[in-house]
């Protein structure tokens, strides 16, 4: 099986080189030989790694240097322009035909052990997708004890937002969507995800109240289109809520502008970005599908396994306090 999906990614099962106990791999590239390509690893355990390499010997005395575990390689030239894209297709396509891929970019679902797990159990988090009931947070609230100077450092951005006309309903989607769509969203907190306020992106055409961010991409974007004056509200997930294009076309008229495929490295093949009519609609969409709460969570599980957010500095512990001061009434399974 793994032969002929290694075959139909174009490297040649036949053609791969057993490197097991290999620092180099300077014979297999005379001066005559491009190194400018994509590579395949395959591991002791039988899961592979695809990657790309821009001198082939180089990036494999990289791998050898943190991984003993090395079995075989494939190569195939590709020009410097196409790496990116020709290593996200064979991505894709390894882990649709069922290869177990150890990538953490590019893939839907993350093979073994994940910093999550440390936190919140692998049953845990299967259970809490499955049904999304409330996961013990362990009496743990870093925003009762984290230190001032973190929880100043955005005080006067979640100052201005709190006197915005917008913020009652901020604070609603704000408060369902963490509850329902983070696992262990108090334990998790800025390790995992990470809450902007009033954050600097675009501000200047499309000034936003917030963005919710997991691992290295936005999750959830509420704002303003400054030219029209017209607010924008977009979500990232997974498309198992819209697999069906009837399905689709009936979210479409009850809740949003559009459902198009996203690009993000984080989220993997399957992902979505919503734009939603509004906040009113995504916060209906929240309390009245379930398939679509489920992709939320799909998302926030698959970002959250590849492992923690770089965009902690940017936490807004004032939001999140504020957000889920009263969230002992919503915590529940919707």
């Amino acid at each position: 099986m793994a032969n002929q999906i290694i075959d139909a990614l174009g490297f040649r099962a036949a053609a791969g080189t057993t490197v097991t106990g290999r620092v180099s791999i300077a014979d297999l590239f005379p001066t005559s030989r491009k190194r400018c390509g994509i590579y395949l690893l395959r591991f002791r355990d039988d899961t592979f790694y695809i990657g790309q390499a821009v001198d082939a010997v180089r990036r494999f005395a990289q791998h050898r240097k943190n991984y003993d575990t090395i079995e075989g390689y494939w190569f195939q030239a590709v020009a410097k322009q196409h790496l990116n894209e020709t290593e996200q297709r064979l991505i894709r396509q390894a882990e649709s035909a069922g290869m177990l891929l150890t990538n953490k970019t590019f893939v839907t679902n993350v093979v073994g052990e994940t910093d999550l797990d440390l936190l919140v159990s692998p049953a845990e988090q299967d259970a809490w997708l499955a049904d999304g009931r409330a996961l013990d947070d362990d009496g743990v609230d870093l925003g009762l004890t984290v230190e001032e100077r973190f929880r100043v450092k955005y005080r006067q951005n979640f100052l201005r937002l709190r006197q915005l006309p917008a913020y009652g309903r901020v604070k609603a989607l704000l408060q369902a969507y963490i509850t329902h769509g983070i696992p262990a969203f108090k334990k998790t907190e800025q390790s995992f995800w990470a809450l902007s306020c009033l954050p600097a992106t675009n501000k200047g055409t499309y000034p936003r109240y917030f963005a919710l961010n997991m691992n290295g991409m936005e999750v959830l974007v509420v704002g303003t289109d400054k030219a029209t004056n017209h607010g924008f509200v977009f979500a990232v997930v997974t498309g198992s809520f819209c697999a069906d294009p009837a399905e689709k076309a009936r979210f479409l008229r009850s809740y949003a502008y559009s459902i198009e495929p996203s690009i993000y490295q984080a989220a993997g093949a399957d992902q979505y970005r919503v734009d939603f009519k509004s906040m009113h609609y995504l916060l209906l969409a929240l309390q009245q599908e379930p398939a679509f709460r489920r992709s939320i969570r799909e998302m926030s599980l698959r970002l959250m396994r590849k492992g923690g957010t770089i965009y902690a500095p940017y936490h807004c512990f004032e939001l999140v306090q504020d957000v889920l001061a009263d969230t002992g009434q919503v915590t529940g399974s919707l």
